[in-house]
């Protein structure tokens, strides 16, 4: 089925509420906001909006301090309140949301907040790795567990911080050539798409937004929400899609890194059913929206047309 091509607008900011830059697809059926991960832009969720359009309206944006949108207050809240500006302003009526990493985070209060939505899906929207999870996943003393855990946690901020840290234009024009090829599972053109909507070139060095003091902040904002942000009771059907596919290589990446992202992800698919909350694992390497963004559009869908329509 053909769809409407896609189109860009700017919402409008104020003092503390930063404009914020949309693409939108048109299309019938109930509309859905996609909301990317820190350290990403608008463009890793194309394919999947793209797949989306032919049966609803698509709503992707870049988050505060991320691509084309303005700076803001690192703050878990303050993406929330812009995510109700961008239904706000286009007027969305019983939306869905769906969100990855820090955008699964932000979909998963905005759910336990607002009660007008259709649903809400959170696809690895979780942050801290919890050391008793850990622990009897890997059949290791707790303490060690949480030794483990936050080494893990710390070493993944401090590589997006360095990734987003200044490099000299040359560096980054080889990394982007390399990304044409593909990166790990990611489609080539998406990659390049994502660093290069992130980019910004001032003299001979390129940075990528939002930069490492955002990214640290950012990241210590959901650790200190961890306990009432994601896991807080959604007040609208909320799908939690789990991968569990390879996590990609890094080199000097801490010895028990997969073992326990993996414990990570068991825990929250092990986690007891509360009220309008169900979980799902999709096999796919990570992240999953951007290597198998057939398969996550295919769980969205399901999910509305399923669980989410009652």
């Amino acid at each position: 089925m053909a769809t409407a091509p896609p189109w860009e607008a700017l919402v409008e900011g104020g003092p503390h509420s930063p404009s914020l830059a949309v693409r939108g697809r048109d299309g019938p059926g109930a509309p859905v906001v996609l909301l990317h991960g820190l350290g990403g832009t608008l463009e890793e969720w194309d394919p999947v909006a793209g797949l989306l359009a032919p049966r609803h309206p698509v709503y992707t944006y870049d988050l505060r301090g991320h691509g084309r949108s303005a700076d803001g207050d690192w703050t878990v809240d303050g993406c929330v309140d812009d995510l109700a500006r961008v239904i706000e302003r286009f007027g969305l009526r019983a939306p869905a949301v769906a969100g990855y990493g820090l955008g699964g985070a932000v979909t998963a209060l905005f759910a336990a907040r607002r009660a007008d939505l259709t649903a809400a899906v959170s696809i690895d929207g979780f942050a801290r790795p919890d050391a008793d999870v850990v622990a009897a996943h890997l059949g290791i003393a707790v303490e060690r567990a949480a030794a483990a855990a936050a080494t893990v946690r710390a070493f993944l901020v401090d590589q997006l911080a360095a990734a987003c840290s200044p490099m000299p234009a040359e560096v980054f024009d080889r990394l982007v050539a390399g990304y044409r090829t593909g990166v790990w599972e990611v489609p080539g053109a998406v990659a390049e798409a994502t660093a290069l909507r992130a980019s910004v070139r001032e003299d001979r060095l390129v940075s990528l937004r939002p930069g490492p003091r955002a990214v640290r902040a950012m990241s210590a904002d959901l650790d200190a929400r961890e306990t009432d942000g994601p896991a807080a009771d959604p007040r609208v059907p909320t799908l939690a899609v789990v991968g569990d596919g390879a996590f990609p290589p890094i080199p000097g990446a801490p010895a028990l890194l997969r073992e326990v992202l993996a414990a990570r992800a068991a825990g929250e698919l092990a986690a007891p059913p509360r009220a309008n909350r169900s979980a799902q694992r999709l096999a796919a390497p990570y992240p999953a929206h951007m290597t198998r963004p057939e398969a996550v559009a295919d769980a969205i869908e399901s999910f509305l047309t399923g669980p989410a329509s009652g």
